[in-house]
């Protein structure tokens, strides 16, 4: 898989915009009146925040067909992945998309244990009958690379999007004690497709170390802008650029797999 980096979407495009009744100039109104209309703006821009936070429908829809012939094992990484979380969103849609899934579940998040935490990976993506798609999040990004090192992966395992990995050498001097099995990063190439997704702002991952782990991981780059850790305190949602990431890995596996492309033709834009 040649090396690139892709361009990030912004999520804006999928934003729903005010009514444009609500977007006239009042003049010479009473002030009951404008405060009347102040309200409902104020009510209508509530409404568009609130239904930012859904994933549109179309995409659901075409998920479900582009994810099909997976199935997509979740994979944490250090304190776990909240509710808000946007691994735990995706959850949620996977399930209204009717779409296969399944998650690492590790017994205690806080302190991660390297050998049961690979153990945990490991027996979670043998169970899965599909072709797997693996979405990491940070530390789950490293126990991916560790796995795939030690050979312990099936071959069932056909791509990986990996979200902010944690850079176990170089992250918060506070948090390195708690990783500090996990070092060093295993750099070996990852034998399927694979997308690294960097934050511009990241405390665990510098940009210069994101690239240098998609070149070892013959992994393409994908630049996030600016989303911190891009994790539980990040406050993505969705986060619909993920899911367009997500879907190009899903059309690279179909491409590379079959050599053609899926019968929807189009990846997210």
């Amino acid at each position: 898989m040649r090396h690139g980096v892709i361009k990030r979407t912004s999520e804006a495009k999928y934003a729903r915009t005010m009514h444009s009744a609500d977007k006239k100039t009042v003049v010479s109104q009473p002030a009951f009146l404008r405060q009347n209309l102040a309200k409902k703006r104020a009510s209508s821009l509530q409404t568009n925040i609130e239904r930012d936070d859904d994933a549109p429908a179309d995409i659901v829809r075409h998920l479900s067909t582009s994810l099909a012939a997976f199935e997509l094992v979740i994979v944490p990484g250090l304190d776990g992945s909240a509710r808000h979380h946007w691994q735990s969103r995706w959850q949620t849609l996977f399930h209204a998309g009717d779409i296969s899934f399944s998650r690492a579940n590790q017994e205690i998040w806080s302190k991660p244990h390297y050998k049961s935490w690979i153990l945990t990976l490991v027996s979670t993506v043998k169970k899965s009958r599909k072709p797997v798609l693996l979405i990491g999040h940070s530390l789950g990004c490293l126990l991916i690379a560790h796995a795939v090192e030690q050979g312990l992966l099936p071959d069932t395992v056909v791509g990986a999007l990996l979200v902010a990995p944690a850079d176990v050498e170089n992250g918060p001097e506070h948090d390195l004690s708690r990783v500090a099995a996990f070092s060093p990063v295993a750099l070996s190439p990852l034998p399927f497709p694979a997308l690294v997704v960097g934050s511009l702002n990241d405390p665990w991952l510098s940009v210069t170390r994101a690239r240098m782990l998609a070149r070892h991981w013959n992994a393409s780059f994908v630049d996030a802008g600016r989303k911190g850790h891009i994790g539980n305190q990040s406050d993505l949602g969705y986060w619909l650029d993920g899911l367009m990431f997500l879907d190009r890995l899903a059309q690279t596996v179909l491409v590379e797999t079959t050599g053609l492309r899926h019968p929807h033709k189009k990846t997210l834009q």
